[in-house]
């Protein structure tokens, strides 16, 4: 979704995807055939690199509203014009996830498209909902291993433990139906900065052995990656993109404030 200049506000993408249609038009009415002409540019693609196809969301009506013109088109990585670059995080060189990924008049088979043509917007926000539901759980066993690793006495501890108790609880709600998506907003932006307090206060408890780096801070887990139980300060570090991905915590803010509470945009 991400571009360079549309990270926050995805309905901003530039990615362009013109129709080349040579298609034909199938006895249901369904068209078929003809291909898509990709040329663009996107940025924090996670796992770019080593995919083998890229859910990807371009503007397939320049004139229409911003969330109306959108499209989005399954792209098989090794497809001519597909140029994927890794890049390390602040938390080490060799911590390779990010990617730019280049679209350079690559063509996209007409039966990748997903779902309707410029109805993308739709697809966009589930595949968020999705997201900010995995998003939660992450963020309710990180919590957990923060109280596992990091026993104090300070205030900021109780803390901790209420919040844990309590993105559970709220997320048990969640998973119960019957939901407004848009409470999932709650959800991640609960989990994600209660994270980046809790990792800060825990740092700050250490004094100067928090700053100690490369280290291990917890148990190992076959069933997590070790980035969970790296030092202290990688920790914290780490923290940030929890309050960024799957939209930020002032997106997150505008999601409740407009459709949980209803207040006026």
């Amino acid at each position: 979704m991400s571009e360079p200049g549309a990270g926050s506000d995805l309905a901003g993408l530039r990615t362009r995807a013109v129709l080349d249609d040579g298609g034909t038009v199938r006895s249901s009415g369904a068209e078929s055939g003809g291909h898509f002409v990709v040329n663009g540019q996107k940025v924090w693609t996670s796992g770019a690199h080593d995919a083998d196809v890229l859910l990807t969301f371009v503007r397939t009506d320049p004139a229409a509203p911003k969330h109306k013109g959108i499209s989005v088109l399954l792209i098989p990585t090794d497809t001519e014009g597909v140029v994927r670059r890794p890049f390390a995080s602040m938390a080490a060189q060799d911590d390779l996830d990010f990617n730019e990924v280049f679209f350079t008049d690559v063509r996209v088979p007409r039966e990748n498209l997903v779902g309707p043509l410029n109805k993308g917007w739709s697809v966009a926000h589930g595949s968020l909902v999705h997201e900010r539901t995995m998003l939660w759980l992450s963020f309710a066993e990180r919590l957990d291993d923060l109280i596992r690793d990091a026993p104090s006495d300070e205030e900021w501890y109780a803390t901790l433990l209420m919040d844990a108790q309590a993105l559970r609880l709220l997320g048990y709600r969640q998973l119960g139906g019957g939901r407004d998506p848009a409470e999932l907003s709650v959800l991640k932006l609960l989990g994600s900065e209660a994270i980046q307090v809790a990792s800060l206060n825990a740092l700050e408890d250490r004094g100067p052995e928090g700053l100690v780096h490369p280290e291990v801070t917890g148990p190992p887990n076959h069933m997590s990656i070790d980035n969970f139980i790296s030092s202290w300060f990688e920790r914290y570090a780490r923290s940030f993109a929890g309050t960024i991905a799957g939209g930020t915590s002032e997106i997150q803010r505008n999601i409740i404030a407009e459709r949980v509470l209803g207040l006026p945009r």
